[in-house]
């Protein structure tokens, strides 16, 4: 769900020196959280990942593209899984659920799952790299990035997502440098690809980064 020009649904979230990007997903609710209890708002930006998109839209998970209550997803999504445990649209949609929520545990499990199901979906893998940086297991998300990069060494959102964790949770600004140069080399016309040079060019001059303008990709 990231990419420069279309991202598949995702979009660049800049703060502090540069975020963590992860799966744009629905706010709402999750597994064991109360019907009638209303969503709770994140208190920053999450992070994003790729999972599928049609999970995290407000379109009708059977693709006729008709607005569809969240809850009433939820409830049809959870009976999928009832019916077939191993239904990777319905683990997708839940493991988006429970991370907008910021239940990163639970997302973490429902991600592992569709994984298992699909270990070749570097999509649900870049979320699930996610939802380990968020619980703080930095060197597990580093882990599941490089397999991603190693299936796919163009693979854009890992290519951003490696070297925000190398430099912000690593402080390894040579191989940040690294990751977002070859991620400039995909688009380097790009206005992200712009913002990235900058970076790249004050972190091979100081070896730290400072604060970017929020930049969103078209």
């Amino acid at each position: 769900m990231f990419y420069f020009t279309k991202w598949m649904v995702f979009f660049l979230l800049l703060f502090a020196s540069f975020s963590f990007v992860g799966c744009q997903k629905q706010d709402g609710m999750a597994e064991n959280v109360g019907a009638g209890a209303p969503p709770p708002v994140p208190s920053a930006p999450a992070p994003v990942g790729e999972a599928a998109s049609s999970s995290a839209s407000a379109e009708s998970p059977h693709g006729s593209g008709a607005p569809v209550p969240f809850m009433q997803k939820l409830a049809e999504y959870k009976a999928r899984l009832e019916k077939d445990p191993k239904d990777i649209e319905a683990l997708v949609f839940m493991g988006n659920a429970n991370y907008d929520i910021q239940r990163f545990e639970k997302a973490k499990e429902f991600y592992q799952k569709a994984l298992e199901v699909d270990p070749n979906n570097t999509h649900v893998r870049t979320d699930l790299a996610s939802s380990y940086r968020s619980l703080g297991e930095t060197d597990q998300a580093l882990e599941e990035l490089n397999k991603v990069l190693k299936s796919d060494p163009k693979h854009e959102v890992a290519l951003y997502n490696s070297g925000i964790i190398l430099l912000n949770d690593k402080n390894d600004a040579e191989k940040a440098t690294a990751a977002w140069e070859k991620l400039v080399q995909l688009k380097p016309n790009d206005p992200l690809s712009q913002e990235l040079k900058k970076k790249i060019s004050e972190l091979k001059q100081t070896g730290s980064p400072s604060t970017p303008s929020a930049t969103q990709p078209k």
